[in-house]
């Protein structure tokens, strides 16, 4: 799946600013606050009602900026250096106590509602979550083809909360170095000008190029930050009459909405389009309270605006836990239901906490003295989590390791009827004792590899590997080219290659198509794709000895389609095209018909079926006609009457008439939502070649 934007909520710390009314709070920056924590509620509860909603995550950044750069500017003007354990003991009273909070019943949550199944993603992420690298993993899942379909956890909206705390850490010392020069304002000012540049310039560069990562990572975020850090350095000094203050708080407000309400998933963010809520976020605290009659400033100040901007922070820490575990404690929680029932309850933990847990925390007079004892406290509270965290993964390693072995044993008596044979046409079978088996569990499939590929190297501008037989002792060299799918194949086609004495080369490369037609992924595995495309066909030339090339591909995912064409006409008129790019010497192209599909549901439902010791593969079965998507390789290459290009299609042996079965004979087929285990794929060994004996001796006739 692709990640969701997930925001939080900046910093929460009222701090007097200079303004030209001088108080504890500002009640414009409560209020955007409350503007943008409801924003990224709304987004998550109701996304169809507000597309943009990931945007109120900018508006934070900016407040944070603008808040701690004016609190650590007059900490300098009054001393001349910035005391970095005062400021870090005050972030860690503001904002652990209730962090750690959630994370602790985060944790306690998943063990205790949560099939085992998600335990290791969840409590990965809570772990990163504690140490604040939360952006960091997310940025890497997005580029991940695998991680992209994780289930989203509980804590993923801690990705901008580690964003700004790697802030806070870095921010002062930037302005702790620049204090110690003669001209501090200048050199605070020159320093945060640079480095907000920078930042900007690569934001913008690296939406561009690699969006997925560029949504998460500090370094481009850091200028909003920035833009918030400079107009509390000279905001003040740049006075408005009373008129422009309101009509500039108007379109601030304005810009935030237009952000919220029009932009979407594809709008590439960061980036300029960053700069829309940014800008609306400054011009709202610029102009502050404007007394003119016409003024936001009475919709700004009331009482529903303060208080949930007083509570924002724990606002946004709560609502997101709450909608991922819904699903895990009601079995079919309503639409409706949750999106009245989730904000209620939020509202009302987020008050309790900010009452009971970071109220009296950031007020304590004891802990404010002794900053060690912030640390301290800090460091104890993150070792109870920790703890909850290394016992829950104890458990799941231990269960892996358990199933693990049991799956050795299993699968070294070689049952009758187990995985794929279970389902031959011509010799259906039935084992009793397989009917309640799942090998690998669900939990452990999760993190396996698919059959080895020794010998990775690049070759044309083309990574390859191979399988089957040594090249010395090989009667014949064939080719599985495509993307992971093509990857999954490669265990059944190595038993078929190693029975027929074959050397196999695997030209393989994640989420790309061999087709002409232009895939619509983000870059940079767009560019990458299309590169990999243009280099297959020099491959096959440089080797000629290859004549058989199978060719495997998802059927999913969207092209760039021309006018008068639908979607499946571009993507057959793209893989036809691709296939004619390859040279004479293949005679044999053979599409290996796309597999099923199924879905998170069914991975839960068989992690239920197995805990209740039902028939997985009955209990669980998806409708054929959901599962099986229609393949625009295997349509063109009927539609060819061509001898050169043929498919084989193994659903069959995946599903009936009606159902497609997640667990055949009982071996887990699928280890995501549509790749093969390495279990079931080598079952696939004999129908494969069965259907490759029936195919080849057509070969003869072609000239």
């Amino acid at each position: 799946m692709r990640l969701r934007r997930d925001q939080a909520p900046g910093d929460a710390v009222p701090a007097p600013t200079q303004s030209p009314q001088r108080s504890n709070v500002r009640p414009e920056i409560q209020a955007l606050r409350a503007v943008a924590v409801l924003t990224v509620v709304i987004y998550h509860v109701w996304p169809e009602a507000m597309p943009g909603g990931f945007v109120g995550v900018d508006v934070f950044f900016v407040i944070s900026g603008f808040l701690i750069t004016a609190h650590l500017v007059r900490e300098v003007d009054r001393t001349g250096t910035v005391s970095l354990w005062q400021f870090w003991a005050r972030r860690a009273r503001r904002l652990l106590p209730a962090a750690l909070l959630t994370l602790f019943v985060c944790a306690a949550a998943t063990i205790a509602v949560v099939p085992q199944l998600y335990w290791q993603q969840f409590l990965t992420e809570i772990g990163t979550s504690t140490a604040y690298l939360q952006n960091w993993q997310l940025a890497s899942e997005a580029v991940d083809y695998l991680g992209a379909e994780n289930r989203a956890s509980p804590v993923q909206h801690f990705w901008s909360l580690s964003a700004e705390e790697q802030f806070y850490v870095f921010w002062p010392l930037l302005i702790l170095v620049a204090a110690w020069t003669a001209r501090r304002r200048l050199a605070i000012t020159i320093v945060l000008l640079t480095v907000t540049g920078l930042s900007l310039w690569y934001s913008i560069s690296e939406t561009a190029s690699n969006p997925a990562a560029a949504y998460f990572v500090t370094p481009t975020r850091a200028w909003e930050f920035g833009a918030g850090g400079l107009l509390a350095l000279v905001g003040a000094r740049a006075a408005l009459p009373d008129r422009a203050r309101a009509l500039l708080s108007w379109a601030g407000l304005a810009a935030v909405g237009y952000a919220a309400a029009a932009y979407g998933t594809d709008t590439a963010f960061p980036g300029w389009a960053a700069a829309v809520p940014v800008v609306g976020a400054l011009a709202v605290i610029h102009a502050g309270m404007p007394a003119a009659r016409w003024a936001p400033s009475a919709i700004l100040r009331i009482s529903p605006a303060q208080f949930l901007g007083d509570i924002s922070y724990s606002v946004y820490l709560w609502h997101w836990p709450l909608l991922v575990f819904t699903p895990f404690v009601f079995a079919s929680p309503g639409l409706t239901e949750t999106r009245i029932a989730v904000p209620l309850l939020t509202v009302l933990l987020a008050w309790a906490t900010k009452v009971l847990v970071e109220d009296p925390v950031r007020r304590s007079a004891w802990l404010s003295a002794q900053p060690r004892m912030t640390f301290a406290c800090s460091a104890a509270a993150t070792a109870v989590v920790a703890a909850v965290l290394v016992g829950g993964t104890s458990h799941v390693e231990a269960q892996i390791h358990r199933a693990e072995r049991e799956q050795v044993r299993l699968v070294a008596h070689h049952p009758d009827c187990f995985g794929a044979a279970a389902r031959d046409p011509k010799n259906p079978c039935d084992n009793k004792d397989l009917r309640t088996k799942v090998v690998p569990l669900p939990v452990a499939a999760r993190s396996e590899q698919n059959a080895p590929c020794p010998n990775f190297r690049k070759d044309s501008g083309v990574r390859v590997c191979d399988f089957g037989v040594t090249p010395a002792q090989a009667r014949k060299t064939v080719a599985l080219l495509g993307d992971s799918h093509a990857s999954h194949w490669r265990a059944p086609l190595d038993v078929v290659a190693r029975e027929r004495g074959w050397h196999g080369t695997s030209v393989a490369r994640t989420s790309c198509v061999f087709s002409k037609a232009t895939k619509l992924t983000p870059e940079p595995t767009k560019s990458q794709c299309l590169a990999w495309v243009k280099n297959v066909p020099g491959f096959f030339r440089k080797h000629p000895d290859i004549d058989t090339v199978f060719i495997v591909a998802i059927t999913g995912g969207r092209v760039t389609v021309p006018r008068g064409q639908t979607m499946l006409d571009a993507k057959m008129h793209g893989v036809r095209r691709a296939w004619q790019s390859l040279p004479d010497t293949v005679k044999h192209i053979v599409i290996i018909r796309d597999t099923p599909r199924i879905t998170r549901s069914t991975v839960e439902c068989i992690d239920r079926a197995i805990a209740a010791e039902k028939r997985a593969g009955l209990t669980c079965a998806v409708p054929r006609e959901t599962a099986l998507d229609e393949d625009p390789a295997a349509v063109a290459a009927r539609k060819e009457h061509s001898p050169r290009v043929q498919v084989i299609d193994l659903s069959d042996v995946f599903c009936s008439n009606r159902l497609c079965y997640p667990v055949i004979g009982g071996a887990l087929v699928f280890k995501d939502l549509h790749h093969f285990t390495r279990v079931f794929a080598e079952t696939l060994g004999p129908p494969l070649g069965r259907k490759l004996a029936a195919l080849s001796r057509t070969w003869v006739r072609v000239p």
